[in-house]
């Protein structure tokens, strides 16, 4: 009796010593302990997936839409269309229109996504617009209209800003007084609506208007509306080890005016720059006495300073080919100390300040906070 007790004693710590192994093996306690393989006590922290941020933006100079018993008539002109929501850019631009109802030297819009912010900027410079033709008493000019709006990612929030500048406003040939404030309404009799430097949050983001004037019938229902630059931006911040630090895109856009050496008005448009996949996008657009120069492709893209961009192109000057480069610097708002210059190998150059109007915009993604480093493009000259 005594061995077969003694063998059982045996069994049952044989038992027990594999039964702790198992216990010790196990996945709920791996890991444990201050062990070089452990964590103090604590299970394997647990990655959360990234969540890339997506973007909204979209902007347009002109839109009007006339609605008369005896006449619909919608009239849209330089329309970037809806960003696409991975970010990317649009352009449009027009220079120099000269139709029945509208002339005017620049209508321009655009609008980029990257990183963490969307920009989006809608202008309309030299403007005359007038629909008595349509049989609407509505005549509009200025020599600036340009709304601007950024959505950007702060710790996890998007903060909203919009701006407008506009300079020698006239409508049905009353001159109209602009200052900076927002959601600014002026009175011109009951059967005109007129909203200045309008700006809309909502949930697709902010929304700015440089003017907006609706035109009412004598029983106060609409008959008309017209648009004049309109700037759109919105983001949804990402999250994650990628999303929460997004690469941004190192890109420049504008337009306006300079004075050349013969005392003409040089009209220009330029957009272009380089995006976190590598791709180099570009264009230009320039019209003064004598030259009407195209850009297109972007060849180069380089960043010159912190203000300072310059862009080469594959151009048409008046039905020559060429190569131009252009160097253009945004030097703050509203862009009068903003300069433009090109050099062209037809022998074409000019270069000025903008100080007859117009804008140029950097649109440069703040690096994060932490080490991942921003490929924010271009090359450093």
């Amino acid at each position: 009796m005594s061995d077969w007790n003694s063998q059982l004693t045996g069994v049952v710590k044989l038992l027990s010593i594999v039964c702790l192994g198992v216990v010790l093996a196990s996945p709920a306690t791996a890991g444990n302990g201050n062990g070089k393989n452990g964590n103090q006590g604590g299970s394997d922290p647990v990655v959360e997936p990234s969540v890339m941020a997506t973007y909204r933006g979209s902007a347009k100079a002109l839109d009007v839409s006339v609605n008369l018993l005896v006449l619909s008539k919608d009239l849209v002109i330089s329309d970037t269309g809806e960003l696409d929501s991975v970010g990317g850019s649009k352009d449009e631009s027009l220079l120099e229109i000269n139709e029945d109802i509208v002339q005017a030297a620049l209508l321009k819009a655009t609008t980029v996504g990257s990183g963490h912010q969307t920009d989006s900027m809608a202008q309309t410079l030299g403007l005359n617009l007038d629909l008595t033709s349509l049989g609407v008493g509505l005549s509009i000019g200025a020599s600036v209209l340009e709304a601007g709006a950024t959505a950007r990612c702060q710790n996890g929030d998007v903060a909203l800003t919009g701006y407008s500048d506009i300079v020698g406003l006239t409508i049905n040939g009353q001159s109209i007084e602009v200052g900076t404030d927002p959601n600014v309404s002026v009175d011109l009799g009951p059967l005109l609506e007129v909203h200045i430097n309008e700006q809309i949050v909502d949930s697709y983001g902010m929304t700015v208007n440089a003017l907006r004037v609706v035109v009412l019938d004598v029983l106060g229902a609409p008959v008309a509306e017209v648009i004049i630059s309109q700037a759109r931006a919105g983001i949804d911040c990402g999250s994650g080890p990628e999303g929460e630090c997004p690469d941004g895109a190192d890109f420049v856009t504008g337009g306006g005016f300079i004075m050349g050496p013969d005392g003409n008005r040089v009209t220009f448009s330029v957009h272009g720059g380089y995006f976190p996949n590598g791709d180099l996008k570009g264009g230009m657009n320039l019209v003064t006495s004598g030259h009407h120069i195209k850009g297109s492709p972007a060849l180069g893209y380089y960043i010159i300073d912190e203000t300072t961009r310059q862009l080469d192109f594959m151009a048409d000057d008046s039905g020559q080919a060429t190569v131009c480069t252009v160097t253009v610097a945004d030097n703050g708002e509203p862009g009068r100390d903003d300069t433009f210059a090109i050099t062209c190998d037809t022998g074409y150059n000019t270069s000025g300040v903008m100080s007859q109007g117009g804008n140029i915009q950097l649109h440069k993604p703040q690096a994060c906070s932490d080490s991942k480093t921003n490929k924010r493009g271009g090359r450093n000259r």
